[in-house]
């Protein structure tokens, strides 16, 4: 077991995260977002600016949080908002509000030579479920998630 834990501590970031990052253009609007997501079969991507720089990531919490807005809003006026039907409810935003109206601003990042317990940490203590890897022009390079990591662990006890 000794030696599981020693190969944990000696993993950097870029040895288990996803390097194939799903970006979202931070000129998307929310539906366009929604369907970036469900096509890659994901739950979160970084959002970019023009030059390709992360400005903010985008996850399906972003999206429960408009559907939370949207019941809020109906109890406290009985107006039902756009799209809901058969007791569903859309989305509280327009369908051409922009991802940047609705993502999350403030997000962790690390860089690929971190070391992975360190990102673990930081996820722990955030209490968040990924982590965008940037490079020095704050580009994404890479994505860090939760899974990745217990795949991370399950392969050092399993060597």
């Amino acid at each position: 077991m000794n030696s599981a834990i020693e190969r944990l501590l000696t993993l950097r970031v870029s040895d288990v995260m996803s390097r194939n990052v799903t970006s979202i253009e931070a000129s998307k609007t929310m539906p366009e977002g929604a369907t970036i997501l469900t096509q890659h079969f994901i739950s979160g991507a970084p959002v970019v600016g023009q030059q390709g720089e992360c400005v903010g990531i985008l996850s399906a919490t972003d999206f429960v949080r408009c559907i939370a807005e949207s019941a809020r809003v109906e109890r406290e006026t009985g107006e039902k908002l756009n799209g809901e039907s058969e007791g569903r409810h859309a989305c509280a935003v327009e369908a051409t509000d922009s991802v940047t109206s609705h993502m999350s601003a403030l997000l962790q990042t690390v860089e690929a030579n971190q070391p992975l317990m360190e990102a673990a940490r930081l996820m722990c203590q955030s209490h968040i479920h990924r982590l965008v890897v940037l490079d020095a022009q704050h580009h994404p390079v890479g994505m860090l998630t939760s899974l990745d990591i217990v795949a991370a662990v399950i392969n050092a006890v399993e060597e």
